[in-house]
């Protein structure tokens, strides 16, 4: 993290968000760990939940969403955002999310997301 390191990593990105609301003030850090262990290609995608991690960070869920594994939930990422040794990503807390163009396991726990994440449509 001493520098800001532009990458191509990301590539394109696929629009998640029609509209954003609210976001977590200055971001969050997340776990590089538990994101490298579910985003093997080195990319943390847009429309990713976050949750609240025990060490002050925050993680990604690693399993499919469930009722349990939703509750306390931060948000959605804004962005693609390429796994550092301490990746910074900004997170959505209200908007209107497309849920066709969010991760494979967010687009199947949505029914989990709606209860988890209220401020945020899913259209």
């Amino acid at each position: 993290m001493n520098e800001v390191k532009i990458s191509d990593k990301a590539g394109r990105q696929i629009v998640v968000f029609d509209q954003l609301d609210v976001t977590y003030p200055g971001g969050v850090y997340i776990d590089p760990t538990t994101a490298k262990e579910r985003f093997t290609d080195g990319v943390i995608p847009a429309g990713t939940l976050v949750m609240p991690d025990t060490n002050g960070t925050f993680k990604v869920v690693k399993e499919d969403l469930s009722q349990a594994n939703t509750a306390g939930a931060l948000g959605l990422t804004a962005h693609d955002v390429v796994i550092d040794d301490m990746p910074l990503v900004a997170v959505v807390m209200a908007g209107t999310a497309r849920k066709d163009a969010l991760p494979d396991k967010e687009k199947a726990g949505v029914a989990f997301l709606r209860t988890a994440l209220p401020r945020i449509s899913f259209v």
